[in-house]
């Protein structure tokens, strides 16, 4: 009896680890730079982390059960964060690029928003090209896709800032000569900034295909996969769109 008893209150031990691991589970660690609107940001007025990313990653969280928490960091702490483990997944407009691919695994992208030109009004007619800003003072968002490119263009002194925004507002007090930065990002900024005194503007032609993926820790496929299925599930029904349209439609 005292051996039947024994057995029994080592099963509920070994149901009760497991129950507490299934619930741990439940819980989707989403890091990402929330300071870098439409994609995410802190809304003032409700204290909730808004955006599209933020809408996706909540969809995607509702349908597979999970309570989807969003842990804030700056975006050159994402890659590291996933590679410790301290987080389990990264969705911050993060551009697929071969040195990221090389530390962590993406999903296919599911947005593709280039990279263009924001600049003051007077100095727009003299920029046609990437040659046109060679051997200027560009500002830049640290860990950027455009900080990145920025660094290839000769002779130029690149100012680099925690955020877009900060950056935007250097560059409209005539800090530095331009920026590159993601196209819909740029237009989203221009769009709330436009009666507050902004003489920037944002330039038509695209330097480069700007890819955004979904980040998990390298070998990570069976969240992968969920990421994957769930992107491929909400496009086909349309859930996708809806989301798009809320933060992109007006503008695009």
């Amino acid at each position: 009896m005292a051996i039947t008893k024994k057995i029994a209150a080592a099963a509920a031990a070994v149901t009760l680890v497991f129950s507490f691991a299934a619930e741990a589970a439940e819980t989707l660690r989403v890091g990402s730079m929330t300071v870098y609107p439409p994609f995410e940001f802190l809304d003032s007025n409700t204290g909730k982390y808004e955006g599209f990313d933020m809408d996706l990653i909540r969809e995607i969280g509702k349908r597979n059960g999970y309570d989807v928490e969003i842990v804030s960091m700056g975006l050159d702490g994402l890659i590291p964060a996933l590679m410790s483990g301290n987080i389990d997944c990264a969705i911050s407009g993060l551009t697929i690029t071969p040195e990221r691919s090389e530390k962590v695994d993406f999903t296919r992208p599911y947005m593709n928003a280039g990279l263009t030109v924001m600049t003051t009004r007077e100095n727009a007619p003299k920029i046609k090209s990437l040659k046109d800003l060679e051997g200027k003072t560009l500002c830049a968002e640290i860990g950027s896709s455009g900080a990145l490119m920025m660094k290839r263009i000769p002779n130029t002194l690149i100012r680099t800032f925690n955020s877009a925004g900060d950056a935007f507002l250097e560059l409209n007090k005539g800090g530095c000569y331009a920026m590159l930065n993601d196209g819909p990002v740029n237009r989203y900024f221009l769009h709330q900034k436009a009666s507050k005194g902004m003489r920037l503007v944002a330039l038509d032609f695209v330097v480069s295909d700007d890819f955004y993926g979904m980040a998990v820790q390298k070998g990570n496929k069976k969240l992968l996969k969920v990421l994957e299925d769930s992107l491929t599930a909400m496009e086909k029904d349309g859930t996708y769109q809806k989301i798009y349209d809320r933060w992109f439609g007006a503008t695009e």
